[in-house]
């Protein structure tokens, strides 16, 4: 029996040890994430006026995203995609809505990656709300950081932002890693998102005092569709001055005094969240993990800032569903850093991105895309063509769409009305040509794409029976 029992030790002893081989040369994710901030307030994306060089630095040696779609703009529901790389219309979840269920909780990527070794963090805005007993519990280190206010007070008696605080959390989490063992941490900051409890001008968008006095001496130029053209435009019920579109347009951006005083303000949030970032990185490096550490920045929705002669987002358009995503991975060859990508990207991408970075089996039931092909360079083989984007919210705004490369269609099913906009010749989606009868085969192509969809995410029972009470 015992000299049976050798060779079985030894292949126990060098299964660890290649375990810990393996766990030591993991890559370990930091998971950077925005509210409220589409990607062209970003110096990396074009934006002349920000101060961004932190971002703008991970991108230049990283890689650059450039047709990023979050799956549903609005922040409960799209914050739930990230984690369980699943639509809106499957895990079911948005303010009032049922919790996302502990099948979607198990396969969310921080517990992916945590049944694999890793240790997982979070801080900031959870955002989210899952069945008991939740996530809060499964995160080895979790510090959820609220705004209401931004500026909280400390014990001396100052005063300290959230973003500050979210990677003064970050710093922590990295300081009190064990050595050797890889790690996956989630910052959300609630910035750049309004404080929408506070209408004053300067004061709803709240930023660090790390940025106080920035962009005092610019003029911040005016919406790009800031004709009422635009604002004609858009279906009635779109249009309609009790909406939430319209009524945040009124707190924010009617006139040019109120627009100047709270676009410098959400500008100064920006920057905010960049010089915190920066602050992280040299964390990073302090504790010798700047080499085996990828670094992701995106943000969880688009913004409507006066477009349209609206605010907010929860809509169709470009500006509510483009996100800005920036990845840096340290081994990544010299060669292939700083390059823009083109292809479409959705954010149900990012949880089997996360889990494929770390080497990790990706679960089947996520319905996004690993990104990691084209992180790294290589071609994707049969990379899709369009992206599916859809916005459920207890009957506000409800539709679904499908965004290709050159058309965008949409459906607003509780109001009966198509959008089909050609994204090549009318890249402001003024035009609506769901009912010109030159593109009608285009549009039943596009239905016919968006039917494909819905087919292949099925909608949580849990979200269908709550409807039925």
């Amino acid at each position: 029996m015992k000299i049976k029992s050798i060779p079985l030790f030894s292949l126990l002893l060098a299964q660890l040890v290649q375990s810990v081989c393996a766990a030591s040369t993991a890559p370990n994710v930091i998971f950077l994430l925005a509210d409220d901030q589409r990607e062209d307030v970003l110096g990396c994306y074009g934006n002349p006026l920000i101060q961004t060089p932190t971002i703008d630095k991970l991108a230049a040696e990283g890689v650059r995203f450039d047709n990023v779609f979050c799956e549903v703009p609005i922040c409960a529901a799209s914050r739930s995609t990230l984690f369980t790389g699943l639509s809106q219309r499957t895990h079911g979840y948005n303010f009032g809505e049922p919790k996302v269920s502990a099948e979607h909780m198990a396969t969310s990527y921080p517990l992916v990656l945590k049944n694999a070794g890793y240790r997982v963090g979070f801080a900031g805005k959870y955002g989210m709300t899952y069945v008991a007993p939740g996530m809060k519990r499964e995160f080895d280190f979790f510090k959820p950081i609220d705004r209401n206010p931004y500026l909280k007070e400390m014990p001396d008696g100052s005063l300290r932002h959230e973003t500050d605080l979210c990677v003064d959390a970050g710093i922590e989490f990295l300081q009190t890693n064990p050595e050797g063992t890889p790690f996956c941490l989630s910052i959300s900051f609630n910035a750049s998102h309004a404080e929408d409890g506070d209408h004053r001008p300067g004061y709803h968008f709240q930023w660090p005092e790390s940025t106080n006095g920035l962009y005092e001496d610019i003029e911040i130029p005016a919406p790009k569709l800031a004709d009422e053209d635009y604002f004609k435009a858009m279906p009635s019920f779109l249009q309609d001055e009790e909406g939430l579109s319209r009524k945040r347009y009124f707190w924010r951006w009617d006139t040019p005094e109120k627009y100047q005083i709270n676009m410098r303000a959400y500008y100064r949030m920006v920057t905010g969240i960049d010089n915190a970032i920066a602050r992280l990185l040299e964390a990073l490096e302090a504790e010798g993990l700047a080499d085996n550490t990828i670094i992701v920045y995106s943000a969880d929705n688009g913004f409507l800032k006066g477009d349209r002669g609206t605010a907010g987002k929860w809509n169709h358009y470009e500006q509510s569903l483009r996100v800005p995503l920036v990845i840096y991975d340290p081994r990544l060859p010299e060669a292939k850093r700083g390059r823009v990508v083109p292809e479409l990207v959705n954010n149900m991408d990012m949880a089997p991105t996360f889990v494929d970075l770390a080497g990790v089996e990706i679960p089947e039931i996520y319905q996004g895309r690993s990104l990691v092909p084209l992180i790294n360079g290589e071609c994707a083989k049969d990379w899709r063509k369009d992206t599916f984007v859809e916005h459920m919210f207890n009957r506000y705004n409800d539709w679904h769409g499908v965004r290709g490369e050159r058309f965008k269609y949409v459906v607003y099913y509780d109001d009966n009305y198509e959008c089909l906009y050609d994204l090549e010749n009318d890249p402001t989606e003024l035009v609506n040509l769901a009912d010109n009868p030159e593109y009608a085969s285009i549009r039943s192509e596009m239905a016919k794409r968006l039917d494909t969809y819905l087919t292949a995410f099925p909608k949580s029972q849990r979200k269908v029976d709550a409807k039925k009470k």
